[in-house]
């Protein structure tokens, strides 16, 4: 996959997860490839406020090659719970030569 390619695929992803997430989406470079990250702050009461689409934050997460999530607790963060959601792409690596 071409370089331009893989970045417009990583940022198809962005524009999804920071329209799902009501955020900002971040767009970083990593070994082979780019990472998207999205943090999620919610207030204390763990209600949240409504603005993120859970199913739409995982089908954007699902658009790349490996995906996580990160929470930190209101007792590391003053007060308030911390998640982050990442979803990387990457060059496809060669396959075996046949022969």
């Amino acid at each position: 996959m071409s370089g331009g390619t893989l970045r417009q695929r990583a940022w198809e992803i962005a524009e999804q997860l920071a329209e799902a997430g009501a955020g900002e989406a971040r767009l970083t470079v990593v070994p082979d490839g780019y990472r998207v990250e999205l943090t999620v702050v919610r207030p204390h009461d763990g209600t949240g406020d409504g603005s993120d689409d859970h199913r739409a934050v995982l089908k954007a997460l699902a658009l790349g090659d490996r995906w996580g999530h990160t929470y930190t607790p209101p007792s590391r963060n003053h007060g308030t719970p911390r998640e982050t959601v990442w979803s990387e792409v990457h060059h496809e690596k060669p396959g075996p030569q046949g022969g």
